[in-house]
């Protein structure tokens, strides 16, 4: 137990120092120099380096004691940062995932309605040249097999499935649930735990370094609010906001897309794995009537 401890707390230190404090540290500094600038010299980088200068020339500068005061100050407020910038990671993924608060909950139903609109006129197009392909019959012309790819590209943007959400990572999570339950009629809610426990050691791996990079784009796009409240004295940094919401949004749709297609890749190779180990009998792959016998011995009547 000794050991398990030693090594969570060794864990704990790196994430604290690699997740909390160069971020704080950073936004400590631009924090810093936009309320030396303000928004009339906001471009007299001059202010700044004639501020550090007085400061280094401050007696306290020279004494231990008031540079070690000053250094664990520093830290102990960009991990304060770094902890606000968390809490705040919660509210995008809330927002990403399309679980908004009353009060804009209609703005997000007008949104899923454009969506929806793009998406169903999207699948129109692919129909229709379907439909044509299929009169046609085989084989197909190299330009109509281009076109559906095309047009099935175009719709898959918008959303793998027909949109319920209004931010497409919310649909993106809806459409795992639904494929995997049209295909196997597997919940997935109720079996990922137990899938979980029989995936192999790499497989996990592979999940866990997928969803780290998802939490890491969360982390991202919650900097920008920050950065968005340093603008009120010094209007670059809603350019820095900007770029953070922007990149961070585009990291957040890609980690996402590749975390639930390797859920999805899990339930596909190992869905046989979960169904051996409740008992259920699995001769073969994991089929629909399978899956519907796990959902039920899963769900417990619930």
């Amino acid at each position: 137990m000794n050991a398990v401890l030693a090594e969570l707390g060794k864990n704990l230190a790196a994430r604290w120092l690699t997740h909390l404090v160069p971020s704080g540290l950073l936004f400590l500094a631009v924090a810093g120099a936009g309320r030396l600038l303000g928004q009339a010299h906001w471009y007299d980088v001059g202010r700044v380096t004639r501020a550090l200068d007085e400061l280094a020339g401050h007696p306290a500068s020279r004494s231990t004691g008031g540079v070690v005061l000053a250094a664990a100050a520093t830290v102990i407020a960009s991990a304060g940062l770094g902890l606000l910038a968390q809490a705040l990671g919660g509210s995008v993924e809330r927002f990403w995932t399309g679980d908004w608060p009353p009060p804009v909950r209609p703005l997000g139903g007008r949104l899923t309605e454009r969506r929806r609109g793009r998406w169903r006129a999207a699948e129109d197009a692919y129909a229709r040249v379907d439909a044509r392909a299929v009169e046609q019959g085989p084989p197909l012309d190299p330009g109509t097999v281009r076109e559906l790819a095309r047009l099935a590209a175009v719709r898959n943007r918008i959303s793998l499935v027909e949109p319920a959400h209004p931010c497409w990572t919310g649909d993106r999570v809806r459409a795992l649930d639904l494929r995997v339950h049209q295909a196997y009629r597997l919940d997935l809610d109720s079996a990922w735990s137990r899938l979980w426990l029989v995936l192999p050691a790499d497989t996990r791996t592979e999940l866990r370094t997928a969803r780290e990079a998802y939490d890491a784009a969360v982390r991202l796009t919650a900097w920008s609010l920050p950065y968005l409240l340093v603008a009120v004295w010094w209007w670059p940094s809603a350019v820095i906001a900007l770029g953070l919401a922007m990149l961070g949004a585009r990291r957040g749709r890609s980690a996402m897309d590749a975390f639930a297609e390797l859920v999805e890749s899990a339930v596909d190779l190992h869905g046989r794995d979960l169904a051996l180990a409740l008992g259920v009998d699995c001769p073969g792959r994991l089929d629909r009537e399978t899956g519907l016998e796990i959902t039920a011995l899963l769900r417990k009547g619930a």
